[in-house]
């Protein structure tokens, strides 16, 4: 009976080793599991800092729009006696007489003031000096060195040569004969242009020429 009793414990103590060996083993793997969790590394989107700000994005650079090219005319000054010598102007907008006859005397220092403006007819161009005019009161003092006029005569051959001659060739068309287009001078008031202290004038109704 004792044997008996014995061997039941014996049997009994078993099952409870097991027991006890198995719950060990679980809790084991359990605790191996949470370590792996714990120590694998998080993938998480990097947060931005409440103090970081985004980088800006580069603007795109707009292509500057370029500036409209400027025309070119050319302004001749001197006399049909002795030739003329070029000088290139740049303008904007339409070409006009009165824009060539502003470029002669902003190159010169004369005053090239018109009374009116130029007026264009089949008949050619007439042009009409004010009164205060370089033409009548004679060179600007000092004058420009480049430009220097010896005598009255010179003075007003040089500015109504260089007039005529300049409007004919910014006026010509391509393949046309300058000299064709006429240009005649007269004085405020339609008067026929006359210049006392050189004794010359010109009919209203003829084509300037020196």
């Amino acid at each position: 009976m004792q044997a008996w009793i014995l061997g039941s414990l014996l049997r009994g103590n078993k099952r409870f080793g097991a027991a006890v060996l198995l719950l060990i083993l679980l809790f084991t793997l359990s605790a191996c599991s949470r370590r792996q969790s714990e120590s694998s590394p998080q993938e998480s989107s990097p947060s931005i800092s409440a103090g970081q700000e985004e980088t800006a994005q580069p603007e795109t650079e707009q292509p500057e729009t370029p500036d409209a090219a400027a025309n070119e005319a050319i302004l001749y000054i001197g006399t049909r006696d002795s030739d003329f010598t070029i000088y290139p102007m740049t303008y904007e907008g339409v070409l006009t007489p009165e824009i060539l006859i502003a470029g002669i005397a902003d190159l010169t220092g004369w005053d090239m003031t018109l009374a009116e403006d130029v007026i264009t007819g089949k008949g050619g161009m007439s042009v009409c000096f004010a009164d205060r005019s370089t033409l009548f009161t004679g060179p600007p003092d000092p004058q420009n060195e480049e430009f220097f006029m010896f005598s009255a005569e010179q003075l007003a051959q040089t500015i109504l040569d260089s007039t005529q001659k300049t409007l004919q060739m910014g006026f010509t068309g391509e393949g046309g004969d300058p000299d064709a287009l006429d240009i005649y001078y007269y004085m405020e008031g339609e008067k026929p242009l006359e210049l006392p202290d050189i004794g010359r004038e010109w009919p209203l109704d003829q084509p300037y020429a020196w």
